[in-house]
């Protein structure tokens, strides 16, 4: 099954002004992550997690919304963390696979709301 979450979202400790996520994939299935993130101004902003398994980055599918690319997540760790470079009061949703084009079982844990 395909089944990613949202493990937690927290200010950074480190004195920068960033956000910490952390993910999970809790079914067995790999799948690329795209996350979109709407911050309280009314800007969003997306982030793509591709496979290590991949040979290649799918295209961006909102090229009017600024897209960063991250690390791969390796098949074989099932929790994946990156920082946001903004603090978490500016932060109004976080979602994984706003398209609802992955197949995941369990969607009440793709979302983060403040």
């Amino acid at each position: 099954t395909i089944d990613y979450g949202i493990k937690n979202v927290e200010s950074a400790t480190d004195g920068v002004q960033k956000t910490g996520v952390s993910l999970e994939r809790i079914g067995r299935m790999p799948m690329p992550i795209d996350i979109l993130v709407e911050y309280t101004d009314g800007t969003k902003e997306s982030f793509y997690i591709p496979l290590r398994m991949m040979s290649f980055e799918k295209e961006n599918p909102t090229p009017e919304i600024k897209r960063t690319i991250l690390k791969d997540w390796a098949w074989g760790n099932p929790e994946y963390e990156f920082s946001i470079s903004k603090k978490l009061n500016a932060i109004k949703k976080i979602t994984i696979d706003d398209s609802l084009l992955m197949a995941d079982v369990n969607r009440e844990n793709n979302v983060f709301k403040k």
